[in-house]
């Protein structure tokens, strides 16, 4: 996601695609993208859990329980944006999983806490920051 947002403000010429030919519906990755004010809200129930003096150490899994692909979020993107993203195709780095995203139960069940947004509304969010911010956030005093 940052790389397609580096490329719509210009901070990047193309975006790289790494694997296009993945069994997946179209040959690209697909993983698991959360909406920041999903993960955040996700962070705050889990914190609220810790009231819960009998709970230990658990382990939550944060997302959507819902895979993206590569192209998926190009287009949306894209939609959100107005802007084309030029893209080059490149082999599959090492190590690369065709397809990953969370097991969301444990959390919805545990925590009460469930994903709220979809891909549209992170790409459309994810683009009014970036048209405002084209350089990203700026170090401490600095104008940016």
């Amino acid at each position: 996601m940052p790389f397609v947002q580096q490329v719509a403000v210009g901070r990047r010429p193309v975006l790289t695609v790494y694997g296009t030919d993945y069994s997946t519906k179209d040959g690209t990755g697909v993983r698991d993208y959360i909406h920041v004010v999903d993960l955040a809200d996700g962070h705050i129930a889990a914190v609220r859990k810790l009231d819960d003096l009998k709970i230990g150490c658990e382990v939550y899994n944060l997302g959507t329980g819902k895979g993206t692909s590569v192209l998926e979020i190009v287009a949306a993107f894209e939609k959100a944006s107005g802007k084309k993203i030029p893209l080059v195709m490149a082999g599959r780095r090492p190590g690369d999983a065709a397809i990953v995203y969370a097991s969301t139960e444990k959390a919805e069940r545990e925590l009460n806490w469930k994903a709220k947004y979809g891909i549209d509304e992170m790409c459309r969010d994810q683009w009014i920051w970036a048209s405002q911010n084209p350089d990203g956030y700026g170090s401490p005093g600095s104008t940016n």
